[in-house]
């Protein structure tokens, strides 16, 4: 299995992440069958660990010295069969880039909560995600040869009239699965925060409690891939 963490900038959250959970995973005895990587929606290629998580690792044994902030692509998307990421909106991110990966994207706290009051909510979230995922591809299929001869008007130089015509059927399109919105967005309201604070910037006391709050994450993570693989 190929597990990726994901934060903003892949120099504090999840650049602790990953170390972390291969600590434990060696630990676990699953090192082997479990490979970890991490990345940032906005990470600049290069950038070391911030020094606050980088401090926050030595206290647990590890180092963070050479970790390079790595920034999230298509590829490294491909090569996960299961991404975590540290809140909502590095969920969002992702899947408005990469809808593909919808099923194997989630937060960190969703992933492993095992709330079953929270998980019944959760599952009805994924059948109407399930649900406007066909209402959409049905759309599409409908209006195939409509969007190919208005994209070939566009190529030609059609202009303001062609861009008024796309954002019509993309309205549309977006109409078609607003009833399955309006229920996703009440039933997410029902839950509880799936968000992992930022600690960059903060003083070393801040980035010890995210990296506390982490661990303890972790924990219900390997206990619940131990089972998967």
């Amino acid at each position: 299995m190929n597990l990726l963490f994901v934060c903003t900038g892949n120099t504090c959250r999840s650049a602790m992440a990953a170390p972390m959970m291969e600590q434990r995973l060696a630990a676990a005895g699953l090192a082997g069958k479990i490979r970890v990587r991490s990345a940032g929606v906005a990470a600049n290629s290069g950038q070391r660990a911030s020094q606050g998580a980088r401090e926050a690792l030595q206290g647990r044994g590890l180092t963070g010295e050479t970790h390079a902030a790595t920034l999230l692509d298509g590829e490294l998307v491909r090569w996960a069969d299961l991404i975590l990421t540290m809140s909502e909106s590095h969920k969002r991110g992702i899947l408005e880039r990469h809808i593909e990966a919808l099923e194997k994207t989630f937060t960190l706290k969703e992933f492993v909560d095992d709330d079953p009051a929270n998980l019944r909510i959760l599952d009805q979230m994924a059948e109407l995600q399930a649900e406007a995922q066909i209402k959409q591809s049905l759309f599409l299929q409908e209006h195939a040869e409509e969007l190919e001869r208005l994209q070939t008007r566009y190529q030609e130089g059609g202009g303001p009239e062609v861009e008024r015509e796309l954002a019509a059927l993309q309205t549309q399109l977006e109409a078609s699965v607003a009833d399955e919105i309006t229920r996703m967005t009440a039933l997410m309201q029902q839950l509880p925060a799936y968000d992992i604070a930022d600690p960059y910037g903060g003083p070393q006391a801040v980035y010890d409690e995210t990296a506390a709050e982490i661990e303890g994450l972790l924990d219900k993570l390997v206990e619940r891939l131990r089972e998967e693989v």
